[in-house]
């Protein structure tokens, strides 16, 4: 049909259509009445079909442009440059010449990603300047970025709205020209007059960590200051904790920034209050073992919550800064975990769109009293009890306050790996206080019940049937599976486990022996927003914030 009214189209103003035309209207002048008449129906009847046809063919098109069934994401793990000298104030000149290092990157791999079809690409947090700066050291780096809320700005094709916001018109120009979503984290600087705002630094003006979104046109449509800064003297504290969130042909989607995980805002509530199903994460996130890696923690997010998950590290081997990935309800689509290797690289994988999230109180209850812990151990900082698997199968279970974890396994080892079940429920405090609820099949560091809790990537032991369960407190549990891989970190295969309301199952195993299976639980009640530098100072400075925003 399209091809016929293309080809009407493109002869209609031809002398040889008129000639046709008028010699077809002659010849239908000598049919008679009925000729006439059948005729006319028939063409009537073919002129409802088509347009029929082409009002059943404009619906789809609008409904697969108002809400797609799937999606292809990108991330982009940033082997990141670092300028020197990142303590003392820099020219702007300099700081757009340190920049654009990175840039260039960014702009050769969201050309790659435009190629493959994506629809969105992410870039992490730090990824244009880096990170451990001073105050004085990152304002050069620092643009003011207006609200999107407030005006439209399409800063490619107006550059000069705003003074010195040269890394945003390079971004909404990589957005524009290749026609896609746009997700990056860089500086915002907004000016404050301390005379009337108390909380308004010195320099007259606010430094924020901040994620900008662009759509394809090129237009801001998001930004997000980070609320939870870890160890970031050089920005400011956000009191704004209200969820970002925007909207795409493929899904709403809500953006935060790595430590920001941890807390129920804006994190949770975008997902929870606003039924977000879709989440941008750029990070800068060192790994924590053994509960808290990148690749570990934000494949469990997304499959404890139900939503998709675009993680987006920073790559910094040589000080724990790795893995990325695009992650689903059901597992990792798509993930990379570098090792030592320090290189950035590029993952595209088509998803499923989630339209809400799905979060399932645990219901799972027992009515056995279990023994006393075996032993303690320090994980992260905190004392779990535990109770040692031993033997090739059994069902164990071990307590901690008011939470118990059992564990139904079947295993095999070729070594004399030490596996044990822990739980531990409580405030955490080491870098961050926050509640806690963790049920964790763990391998030990050594032979040595103490080393429970220690960093390892090695582990010659193979869980080959396992049903792990809680009655966790709250339906915020978020189920990791970490294997190793040749001394390395590796993640179960979609399939090969599943989790439904406080119980994780894998019914055949895993391909790569086990580091450990957990449900790591967070309980919002006690939250401290605030994680300060460890300096005497910047404490006493942290507090004094905090205080004045409770007023």
């Amino acid at each position: 049909m399209l091809k016929y009214i293309a080809n009407l189209n493109r002869h209609m103003n031809e002398d040889v259509f008129m000639k046709r035309y008028a010699s077809d209207c002659n010849t239908i002048l000598k049919w008679d009445f009925k000729t006439v008449l059948f005729l006319f129906s028939m063409a009537c009847g073919v002129l409802l079909h088509i347009i029929h046809v082409i009002l059943l063919y404009s619906t789809i098109s609008q409904a697969k442009h108002n809400g797609k069934r799937t999606f292809r994401a990108a991330v982009y793990e940033h082997a990141v440059y670092l300028p020197e000298n990142r303590k003392v104030p820099v020219s702007r000149k300099t700081a757009l010449t340190n920049m654009m290092k990175n840039l260039r990157v960014y702009k050769e791999q969201t050309e790659k990603a435009a190629i493959q079809g994506a629809d969105i690409i992410v870039f992490p947090e730090d990824g244009v300047y880096g990170m451990a700066y001073s105050w004085e050291g990152i304002t050069s780096y620092m643009e003011y970025i207006p609200d999107p809320q407030n005006i439209t700005w399409d800063a490619c094709a107006d550059p000069f709205r705003f003074p010195n916001t040269e890394v945003q018109h390079y971004l909404s120009c990589l957005a524009k020209n290749n026609s896609i979503y746009l997700v990056a984290n860089i500086g915002d600087i907004q000016p404050c007059d301390n005379t009337r705002d108390s909380r308004c630094p010195g320099a007259g003006h606010y430094q924020f960590n901040t994620d900008v979104v662009y759509d394809p046109l090129g237009q801001l449509v998001a930004k997000y200051h980070k609320v939870n800064l870890f160890y970031e003297s050089q920005f400011s504290f956000s009191t704004d904790k209200s969820p970002v969130i925007f909207e795409t042909p493929f899904g709403n989607f809500t953006v935060f920034t790595c430590f920001d995980i941890l807390f129920y805002h804006p994190a949770m509530e975008a997902i929870e209050q606003h039924e977000v199903g879709n989440v941008i994460f750029p990070t800068a996130w060192m790994d924590a073992l053994p509960l808290l890696s990148s690749i570990q923690f934000h494949s469990a997010f997304a499959a404890g919550l139900g939503i998709n998950f675009l993680a987006a590290n920073i790559n910094f081997p040589s000080y724990n800064f790795h893995g990325s990935g695009i992650y689903t309800p059901n597992g990792a689509s798509n993930f990379y975990y570098s090792g030592a290797l320090n290189e950035g690289k590029l993952l595209i994988s088509d998803i499923p769109v989630v339209h809400k999230p799905t979060i399932l109180f645990p219901n799972v209850t027992f009515n056995v009293t279990f023994p006393s812990p075996a032993f303690t151990a320090d994980v992260f900082h905190d004392p779990f009890h535990f109770v040692p698997l031993l033997g090739q199968s059994g069902v164990v279970g071990v307590c901690h306050n008011s939470l118990c974890c059992k564990a139904n396994y079947s295993l095999y080892t070729i070594s004399d790996d030490v596996i044990a079940l822990g739980a531990f429920s409580g405030l955490h405090t080491y870098e961050g206080k926050y509640d806690i609820e963790v049920c964790a099949i763990l391998k030990c560091k050594t032979n040595n019940y103490l080393s429970c809790g220690e960093e390892t990537m090695d582990s010659n032991t193979y869980l080959t049937y396992l049903k792990l369960e809680g009655n966790f407190s709250v339906p915020y549990v978020f189920p990791e599976v970490l294997l190793s891989n040749n001394g390395s970190l590796h993640l179960g295969r979609i399939g090969s486990w599943s989790y439904v309301a406080g119980s994780l199952e894998s019914k055949h195993g895993f391909e790569f022996p086990v580091l450990s299976t957990a449900m790591f639980a967070r309980v919002y009640s006690s939250d401290v927003a605030f994680v300060c530098p460890c300096a005497l100072l910047l404490q006493v400075m942290c507090i004094s914030t905090m205080l004045l925003i409770s007023r």
